[in-house]
């Protein structure tokens, strides 16, 4: 074992630490009949789904657990009003009829509002007329994109505030449905549980368009997600989470009276602070949420509930679409959301359908959310059998408040549970640390789990730090065995193999990286052995720049330290995992193998042209109506085969990227051998 001289004050205070350390719908009710499969046909032979599937009545995710735990003793008060129609899409207007399950009178709200609060809730007392609303003037949508976005700002002409290069949607550049939300006022002044519904008056491809073409393409129907909550609640200056609101306006006061400045560029728009940098339990906000399965011949509803909202994502939250975590909560009416919403072919570790969710992310493409959208998810779709965890991904389109609010990506969300129901650890157990240089002065934060009192947040990486200030190197067997019992290495080995290969340099190292491990061992557990392991996120910086980017040798030019990825005067944890294990020859001729078999296994090019032209059937169909939605911010045609960020540049970049691994590899012989 070598000692760095130089490292002897880090060596003492990891010594230190350590000693501290202790149905289809498509017709009205009055032309359907019962079968025997629980569904009902209309006369006109269609199919429509008189049934619900019924659930179990940050930003930081090691908040769920904690809040759950406390949250879930209150009493869950299960929604009590039965709607005459089930959710979907039906051919000609209708009538709703409501019937409540208890004793009171009904209230409901067609504007997304609360029924329990709401000013606008209307008492039942006749059918709920629901007709087309194509000719409805647009809400949510008609907000100012100035109060919501920090991008496609400018300076104003006074140079002491800003304004938008785009501009709000026309009324027919927004599709809309009729969602209702309602509950049951009883005689005592209190009220049941809020149940809602979401209507869609005419064919699915009217309401959705290039349906037929994505549907066609995935081989399965598209999943459409319809929100309702309060106005205010999103775009009230004060309490809204998706404007920029007095936060913003106070922090624009500051920055002009303190400096006696003015604005200079449009990215201080983004710097500033603002309602949707906002993160925890009170920056959440209740929504209903449907979930609908939309195909060419109707829509099935598969599941209906109320869950908690926030804005999800970093840089992005300033993004005029931003991204959606939703929360599932027992006080709201259910703890998970039962659905096997990305295929009954996806299983964990038991073998067992993913069909129960505490949280989904609504993911509008970080920084591809005006191009193609699908370069992160598109990344992690090829490696899902690689040892560092990856997340599942479908296209989505959500309507809010009844109003098309864009094509996003759906996905998991890395939680706690989600590490307890793919891998069947105790997610009570699990710790993540995630990485984000420009935020933290450390480098990074404890973004799951929770250290004892009066421990330091880098409690749980003592260990490994400890091992990085007592040894030069991991070039020995000895060494190299002692680090292995901290990280996986086969799993710092395959991150760092699919990182460098696809190239994904601009915000990471520095950012975007995360590890986990159990706290306590548990031997019936190969994932709970108290190592470390990789989480791929974020990485669709991958090939954003097309064929410049696949000569560039990621290890050496990774925008981090002088050394790249081999630099170990770092304190990023992930990177030395990584720097200290190419130490070890027997590691490092593995790396080489690994990365270099990228090129001909879930690289390899033909397969994965093939399944990049598979993406682009499924998601392309359906641009043309989110920019029609979000005009000036793109265009199908710049999503397709633009000079940034485009399909056409992941393609270029397949096209020449393998032929450029062995320079990788090569520079790492040079520098380690």
């Amino acid at each position: 074992m070598k000692i760095k001289g130089t490292q002897l004050i880090a060596l003492v205070m990891a010594v230190l630490t350590l000693a501290s350390c202790g149905g289809k719908a498509d017709s009205a009710n009055d032309s359907t009949k019962n079968t025997d499969s629980g569904k009902t046909v209309s006369s006109e032979g269609g199919e429509t789904s008189n049934e619900e599937e019924k659930p179990d009545t940050d930003e930081k995710p090691s908040e769920i657990s904690d809040e759950k735990s406390e949250k879930d003793e209150k009493e869950i008060i299960p929604p009590s009003v039965e709607f005459s129609q089930a959710s979907g899409v039906y051919p000609a207007g209708l009538e709703i009829s409501l019937t409540a399950a208890e004793e009171g009178d009904i209230y409901y709200t067609t504007d997304g509002s609360d029924p329990t609060t709401s000013e606008t809730a209307v008492k039942y007392e006749n059918a709920i007329a629901v007709s087309d609303r194509k000719n409805d003037p647009n809400v949510v949508s008609a907000v100012d994109p100035l109060l919501i976005a920090g991008n496609f700002n400018e300076p104003n002409s006074e140079k002491n505030g800003f304004v938008s290069t785009v501009s709000a949607p026309a009324d027919s550049a927004v599709d809309k449905c009729t969602s209702i939300r309602a509950a049951v006022k009883r005689a005592d002044g209190s009220f049941g549980g809020i149940a809602n519904a979401s209507y869609f008056i005419g064919t699915p491809e009217e309401h959705i368009k290039g349906l037929a073409e994505s549907c066609k393409a995935a081989g399965h129907d598209l999943a459409v997600i319809s929100l309702s909550m309060e106005y205010d609640d999103l775009f009230d200056s004060t309490k809204g989470i998706y404007v920029k609101g007095d936060l913003f306006d106070a922090d624009m006061e500051k920055f002009l009276s303190s400096k006696r400045s003015r604005i200079k560029d449009a990215e201080q728009a983004r710097q500033m602070d603002a309602n949707y940098k906002q993160r925890g339990k009170e920056w959440e906000r209740r929504a209903s949420v449907s979930f609908m399965e939309f195909g060419t011949d109707g829509a099935e509803e598969k599941f209906s509930q109320d869950c908690g909202i926030r804005i999800q994502g970093n840089y992005s939250r300033s993004d005029l679409q931003k991204g959606l975590r939703l929360y599932a909560r027992k006080e709201y009416g259910g703890s998970n959301f039962r659905y096997a919403v990305f295929g009954e072919d996806y299983l964990n570790d038991a073998g067992e359908v993913m069909d129960k969710f505490d949280t989904l992310v609504l993911r509008a493409g970080g920084n591809c959310a005006f191009t193609a959208k699908f370069n992160d998810t598109y990344w992690q779709s090829l490696v899902h059998e690689s040892a560092c965890d990856t997340k599942h991904s479908r296209p989505c389109v959500v309507y809010l408040n009844g109003e098309y609010w864009g094509l996003y990506v759906l996905e998991e969300d890395y939680s706690n549970d989600f590490f307890e129901d793919v891998h069947g650890v105790d997610k009570s157990q699990v710790v993540v640390y995630k990485g984000d240089a420009e935020t933290y002065k450390s480098g990074y934060k404890l973004d799951e789990g929770e250290v004892p009192d009066g421990k330091p947040e880098n409690y749980y990486l003592a260990d490994l730090n400890s091992f990085f200030a007592m040894h030069k190197d991991a070039s020995s067997d000895e060494d190299y065995a002692a680090l292995c019992e901290l990280a996986d290495p086969q799993s710092v080995m395959d991150y760092f193999a699919i990182e460098c290969w696809i190239n994904n340099k601009w915000d990471w190292p520095g950012k975007n990286w995360s590890m986990w491990r159990t706290i306590e061992k548990d031997p019936d557990n190969p994932y709970a052995d108290g190592r470390f392991r990789f989480m791929l996120y974020d990485v669709e910086f991958g090939g954003v720049s097309g064929k410049s980017d696949a000569s560039t040798n990621t290890i050496r030019e990774d925008n981090y330290k002088p050394k790249g990825l081999l630099d170990m005067g770092t304190n990023n944890p992930a990177v030395l995992c990584f720097a200290y294990m190419m130490t070890n020859e027997g590691f490092r001729n593995e790396f080489y193998d690994r990365i270099q078999g990228l090129s001909e296994n879930e690289f390899e090019k033909t397969a994965a042209l093939a399944k990049l032209q598979a993406f682009e059937d499924e998601y392309s169909p359906l641009y043309d109506q989110f920019f029609e939605r979000y005009p000036d911010t793109g265009s199908t045609e710049n999503a397709v085969s633009g000079g940034y960020a485009s399909i056409q540049c992941i393609r270029d970049f397949l096209e020449e990227r393998a032929d450029n691994i062995d320079r990788l590899v090569k520079y790492c012989e040079k520098n380690l051998s």
